[in-house]
């Protein structure tokens, strides 16, 4: 007896990849299977984002086959347009727009993925006081601080600089939420001055 496993299927708005936040997501490996995008989603990429969102289609490519679906109801708006080809094609719905999210609500059948609270779920959260462990990587734009990366997320350490390709204790000061992602400044903790070291990379985590 054969067994065959269901394929997953993913539909692409304009909005996510312009966004490009979902090619991590297939590079990642937190998504496999094969992504659909519609004729209208390629033609207004093309029209707002030019060379570099094909670009991103290529990248997609690497990752995940993709189809390229042409648009039965002309006139329609993108968001009816990914919303009912989702729906046909028992597929899943990447998104960042809020318009498709609200319309979302007359396709009850269809999963949305919103991406902006995937990366809220995904991305570590940095409290002020929390202490971390990070490999200082290199030294920042200020010679004594150490730059390391936590999951993506960019670890600014004062006086961190002269710990170079050493894990740290740091305790987080404050977090910034930029268009590039976030970044987090921290003070190097005392227990380093005291001989504290971790030789591990296990050791890279976030206490409470």
């Amino acid at each position: 007896m054969l067994f065959f496993k269901r394929e997953h299927r993913y539909v692409l708005d304009s909005a996510s990849i312009i966004d490009g936040r979902v090619i991590q997501l297939f590079d990642r490996k937190y998504f496999e299977g094969r992504i659909l995008i519609p004729t209208l989603v390629r033609y207004l990429v093309r029209k707002f984002d030019g060379p570099k969102g094909e670009r991103s289609i290529g990248i997609l490519k690497r990752n995940a086959s993709i189809d390229f679906v042409r648009d039965k109801d002309g006139g329609m708006s993108e968001e009816l347009v990914v919303l009912k080809i989702a729906q046909l094609r028992n597929a899943k719905l990447f998104t960042v727009s809020d318009e498709v999210c609200r319309q979302a609500r007359l396709f009850p059948n269809v999963k949305l993925i919103d991406i902006r609270e995937l990366y809220r779920v995904l991305t570590p959260i940095f409290t002020p006081q929390k202490t971390i462990y990070v490999r200082i990587l290199k030294r920042g734009l200020n010679s004594n601080e150490g730059v390391g990366y936590i999951e993506g997320v960019k670890i600014v350490v004062e006086n961190g600089g002269k710990y170079l390709n050493q894990i740290v204790a740091a305790k987080v000061s404050t977090m910034l939420s930029l268009e590039t992602g976030n970044l987090v400044f921290c003070r190097i903790d005392e227990r380093n001055d005291a001989g504290f070291s971790a030789q591990s990379d296990s050791s890279i985590k976030t206490e409470k």
